[in-house]
């Protein structure tokens, strides 16, 4: 579990990655507090930008004993995706599943299964699901934005959990 509310010292693993590596001009900020980790900004669209992100470090993530992951979090504006990476190169296929977002503000709770994970190239569906026999040697977990909508948004995560 990553429980971001309850860290010795914080998880200071996550960081941003947006649009800004590509050109883009999205503002992002990354804030951690008593309760969770907080993504916030301002979408922009313009030199081809529309996204924010965080991600972990890169490190081993065997996830071949779980079936999913269980994210408490609150959000406004904007849709949200988590990411699983299985290599360290940006050109290499990734995988993405989208999670409920709530127009309230107010704290949900959803369930992930990777099964339903689809394969992304450079930010375009392949048409393929994820290879579960990938999750033994994933190396960076993310949460991006999903909807290339400009304007201001916040995601707040409390924890996540991997579901067996």
């Amino acid at each position: 579990m990553i429980d971001f509310g309850n860290l010795d010292g914080k998880n200071q693993d996550w960081a941003i990655l947006s649009d800004n590596v590509m050109g883009g001009i999205t503002k992002s900020n990354l804030e951690y507090t008593n309760d969770a980790v907080i993504l916030s900004g301002n979408i922009s669209l313009a030199n081809y930008g529309g996204f924010s992100s965080i991600k972990t470090k890169f490190k081993n993530f065997d996830l071949s004993n779980y079936k999913g992951i269980k994210i408490r979090y609150k959000s406004s504006n904007q849709k949200f995706v988590f990411t699983l990476e299985d290599s360290k190169y940006w050109m290499e296929p990734y995988y993405k599943n989208a999670f409920s977002t709530n127009k309230n503000d107010s704290w949900d709770e959803a369930i992930i299964y990777f099964k339903d994970f689809k394969e992304m190239v450079i930010g375009q569906a392949t048409g393929n699901m994820m290879p579960l026999e990938n999750l033994k040697n994933m190396v960076r977990l993310g949460i991006m934005t999903a909807e290339k909508k400009e304007g201001p948004f916040t995601l707040e995560v409390d924890y996540i959990e991997f579901i067996k």
